[in-house]
């Protein structure tokens, strides 16, 4: 994740100069933040102690990794030139992907664990987590971008703020999550209808402003796309090596699934 994240920052100055660095710099207190408060306020996940740094409850590499996830998918949604408007709703579609294909895989290799039995939730994973990171992307998108469009030269510090309102948002969208889970659909266990239905609208939303936009994406083993490929590759590889795909062919499928989007966005732009 730290050689990511240094090639990261590398391409984000050279393409983008100090604005772009600095988003991808603020992504990084934003993945401490919102690991911290939701383990703190919630406590449904704890991360293994194995970790080589943390700061806190949370591993830096979680933290580098969230500023990647993120932003590479907001690098997405601007070379595709969608809309300010509707590239948030774009970039949290972008960021699912990812988790899709390996929470199910990193909880069994010892990562992280969360309060609910493996065979609960999608494989040991909560509705709440793949909710909460379409929030994630989000929030953090949505103010950067609100930032990009409103801030002056001697206000470019205000990005160092984003993540306390972008934090601020996910806290908010998970109330109706809540209340809906609690009330209808089975307490921690459940609460996949509601992050279904919303996924279905926010993908709608992407498709659709992908289909009205008329850029073009990099190859996936391009930077700052190359993160994304190495995160799908380790936890295949994890997935194989440690025997869990044997045991659960469904999340091979599902993980080759999301690669095959990653891998053929760019390729399916060309062709718009």
């Amino acid at each position: 994740m730290l050689v990511l994240f240094v090639l990261s920052a590398r391409f984000a100055y050279r393409t983008g100069g100090r604005r772009r660095l600095v988003e991808l710099l603020s992504a990084v207190p934003f993945g401490l933040l919102l690991e911290q408060g939701d383990i703190t306020i919630f406590g449904s996940y704890a991360y293994n102690q194995g970790f080589f740094i943390k700061l806190g409850s949370v591993p830096v590499a979680i933290a580098l990794a969230w500023a990647m996830i993120i932003t590479s998918s907001m690098f997405m949604s601007d070379r595709l030139g969608i809309s300010p408007r509707l590239a948030p709703f774009a970039d949290a579609v972008f960021a699912i992907l990812l988790d899709l294909s390996l929470d199910a895989i990193a909880i069994r290799q010892g990562l992280w664990h969360w309060n609910i039995p493996l065979h609960a939730g999608f494989f040991g994973v909560p509705a709440g987590n793949f909710y909460g990171w379409l929030f994630v992307a989000f929030g953090f998108s949505a103010w950067t971008r609100w930032v990009r469009a409103h801030r002056r030269a001697r206000f470019a510090w205000l990005q160092w703020l984003v993540p306390v309102p972008a934090y601020l948002t996910l806290l908010l969208a998970l109330v109706p999550f809540i209340l809906l889970q609690q009330r209808f659909f089975g307490g921690p266990t459940g609460g996949y209808p509601t992050f279904l239905v919303t996924l279905a609208l926010f993908v709608l939303v992407a498709v659709f402003a992908i289909r009205s936009a008329e850029g073009r994406l990099p190859r996936p083993w391009h930077m700052p796309l190359l993160p994304r490929l190495m995160i799908h590759g380790y936890f295949l590889a994890a997935g194989i090596l440690l025997g869990i795909f044997e045991q659960l062919p469904v999340l091979l499928a599902i993980s080759l699934g999301m690669v095959a989007v990653e891998l053929s966005l760019a390729p399916a732009t060309r062709r718009l």
